[in-house]
């Protein structure tokens, strides 16, 4: 007979004492940190780990692991535990806390006299440049002492668009931060007076009357020209003369003037804070094939001191110290087989990518072809949930450039004559030309629309604005302003 749910009447409801087999999860706190590390790109491995070696006492730092040139599937023999630490990797990011890692006392152990001889050879041999996110968060601490200021403005430097505008919704970010408007624009106005000059400005008008103030050529005239640049654009010079009260060549000396301004805060944002220095995994190419391997020059290692435990096993010890140490040697233990594990299925992922994007390397950018994260899974036999979490944050160095490994998947767009389905990273670098030879007839995005429709592309219009937003280009209004301005 089958169970039907009344839905009419719910209100009986009891509970009855039973047993019910079932198959689970056992989410033991090992197997969500090996899940973690899949997350971790080699920088934030290497701090994990750091926090790690100090609270483990059997396990190091493996510093000669360069020289020994250890096999990254080493220990990874036993399949049983190679399945477990793969099994069930459906687990939600969220589930899992990042740890506020304090590794100020990671060098404690170092004479102070060769500590800082080695700082000064650094100091003296390589330059260090910060970067414009270094920069501002530092600005932010130094004219902040409340922690609540001090995120917002944290904040606000993450919404900066990469060309130092602040073109971001404050009501927005208010709901993000559950903080009131009043004080996030109260905190923006004390980030705008920061270095370098202009920063955070909201358009080309509020950055050209921040240079021209400081250059002592903000008169009364000139603000009223600012305040009407669309007239400029059109080239109503004898309008403008009228509404600014001053001759046509006086409007003419005043664009020169404004010629000399720059026209970004900043012209190239350092991605610092994105990025780790160095990519994570490199591709080369060996006569006609492609070698994907680690970079074993920001591949951390650690290994674990089986002399000490052996030792201290022999010794006089109460029950209580005997568990701790046994668990700590048994969690040391896991860790590594859970780097080494990470680092396989990082090179097998990156492998399986770089074998499926072989026309981009050889060809460019032009030959990406779509990709989706289940293509890779299913090939691997991994879950889709593993393969987001390996690509996630990490950086691939090829022939080709450095890019983040979620670079090489994008959705499938279809051609206009029936061919194969084009990527829409394809899509994106076709805009980007046709914007980067634009000259000075600027194209709006409808005309984009048409000139894509010729190179056989169908996309629609909000298509294109998407794409151009997300590779931070202007809108064609914008573009122009600044074409004419600076032409």
């Amino acid at each position: 007979m089958p169970y039907i749910i009344n839905r009419y009447n719910m209100a009986k409801l009891s509970l009855i004492l039973g047993q019910k087999q079932s198959q689970g999860i056992v989410l033991t706190p090992q197997l969500l940190q090996s899940i973690k590390l899949f997350e971790l790109n080699n920088l934030e491995l290497e701090f994990y780990l750091a926090n790690e070696v100090l609270e483990n006492p059997f396990l190091e730092n493996n510093e000669s692991s360069l020289d020994e040139d250890i096999d990254l599937k080493e220990g990874l023999s036993n399949e049983n535990d190679s399945r477990t630490l793969e099994a069930n990797p459906d687990l939600e990011a969220s589930q899992i806390e990042n740890p506020m890692d304090d590794y100020t006392n990671i060098y404690d152990d170092i004479p102070l006299s060769s500590a800082n001889e080695l700082t000064n050879v650094v100091e003296e041999t390589i330059p260090y440049k910060k970067s414009i996110y270094e920069n501002l968060t530092e600005q932010v601490d130094l004219n902040f002492s409340d922690y609540v200021d001090r995120s917002i403005g944290y904040t606000l430097i993450e919404h900066l668009d990469s060309d130092g505008y602040f073109r971001s919704n404050i009501t927005e970010i208010s709901h993000q931060l559950n903080i009131p408007e009043i004080r996030i624009k109260k905190i923006l106005s004390i980030l705008k007076s920061f270095e370098p000059i202009g920063i955070f400005s909201k358009n080309i008008e509020e950055y050209l009357f921040i240079q021209l103030k400081k250059m002592q050529l903000l008169s009364t005239p000139m603000e009223c020209l600012l305040e009407n640049l669309s007239e400029l654009l059109n080239g109503n010079i004898p309008v403008l003369s009228k509404i600014c009260d001053v001759t046509d060549d006086d409007i003419l000396i005043m664009l020169k003037q404004i010629r000399r301004c720059s026209q970004k805060p900043i012209d190239t944002f350092e991605e610092d804070h994105i990025r780790s220095g160095e990519p994570d995994i490199i591709v080369k190419k060996d006569s006609s094939n492609w070698i994907v391997e680690l970079n074993e020059n920001t591949l951390p290692r650690i290994l674990i001191n089986t002399g000490y435990w052996e030792e201290l096993a022999k010794k006089n010890m109460t029950k209580e110290d005997k568990q701790y140490l046994a668990e700590r040697y048994a969690s040391g233990k896991w860790l590594l087989k859970a780097t080494e594990q990470r680092a396989a299925t990082i090179l097998r992922v990156s492998a399986e990518i770089i074998k499926k994007q072989n026309d981009f390397l050889e060809k460019g950018l032009s030959y990406i072809k779509p990709m989706i994260l289940k293509d890779i899974a299913k090939e691997l036999d991994l879950h889709e949930s593993t393969i987001s979490r390996i690509t996630n944050s990490k950086e691939i160095s090829t022939p080709r450039g450095v890019f983040q490994l979620k670079f090489f998947f994008s959705k499938a767009i279809s051609s206009i004559d029936g061919g194969e389905d084009i990527s829409s990273q394809v899509v994106k670098n076709k805009i980007k030309k046709l914007i980067d030879n634009e000259g000075q007839i600027v194209l709006s995005d409808k005309k984009l629309v048409s000139l894509l429709k010729e190179s056989g592309i169908n996309v629609a219009r909000r298509t294109v604005a998407k794409y151009r937003a997300n590779m931070k280009i202007l809108p064609s209004f914008e573009r122009k302003k600044s074409k004419f301005l600076y032409s």
